[in-house]
């Protein structure tokens, strides 16, 4: 069964959204402030499947628990947060967070964006149980195990950034749409946020550096080629 850590100080969100994911059956373990939540996930952060996280909580907001959790881990991060400003969006994806949902939001929509985030997750699991390693230039990248490595050293990425990255090395020397990229990578065709894709790449040229270069084909996607 699918676990999901929440993070949420509103009490009326925590109780609708945990009896509509416990419906969806979903395992939910809650965390009502900052602090709480990083306590819940150094002790038993490998038990959890995806987080979804407000940035507004007590004690500790939304950012900072972010960041410290992918100081260490992978793990799915969708924030779900009253906070719609463009600043605030780029700000958790460049920390990190895998999606974006903002409040009002549709429980529904949630549960299909969990779904989608975690069969695409599953599908690379399930396809390369194997290992299979990838490697472009200085790059490597095994598939079965989500680690990415520049010249034999281990390089922090997400599991998102992780797949756009193995995505764009599988079709090297070809341009990805960024509908691609929509449908194949983030796991549904309409996202809200279509910044979510830059934020992304801007993500992964920082940390590949000067191993690649990611080419973006303005108005049609993107390319990585050879520096």
């Amino acid at each position: 069964m699918t676990h999901i850590l929440l993070i949420e100080d509103d009490p009326g969100i925590v109780k609708s959204l945990s009896l509509y994911l416990v419906k969806s059956d979903i395992e939910i373990s809650i965390a009502h402030d900052g602090e709480e939540a990083l306590t819940i996930f150094k002790d038993s952060g490998t038990a959890f499947d995806l987080i979804i996280l407000d940035l507004n909580l007590p004690k500790q907001d939304g950012f900072s628990v972010c960041k410290e959790i992918r100081e260490t881990n992978t793990v799915p991060i969708i924030i779900l947060s009253a906070r719609d400003g463009e600043d605030d969006k780029v700000r958790a994806l460049e920390l990190g967070a895998d999606d974006y949902i903002s409040k009002p939001f549709s429980p529904r929509e949630l549960v299909a964006r969990i779904g989608a985030i975690l069969k695409r997750l599953g599908k690379q699991t399930e396809t390369n149980k194997e290992g299979l390693i990838l490697s472009f230039g200085t790059l490597l990248l095994d598939k079965g195990e989500y680690v990415l490595k520049i010249s034999g050293d281990i390089i922090k990425a997400t599991k998102t950034e992780f797949l756009i990255l193995a995505y764009l090395v599988e079709h090297k020397d070809h341009i990805v749409e960024r509908e691609t990229f929509m449908k194949e990578i983030i796991g549904y065709d309409h996202y809200l946020y279509d910044r979510t894709i830059d934020t992304h790449m801007k993500n992964l040229r920082k940390k590949i550096g000067d191993a690649a270069n990611i080419e973006t084909i303005r108005g049609i996607g993107y390319r990585i080629i050879q520096k």
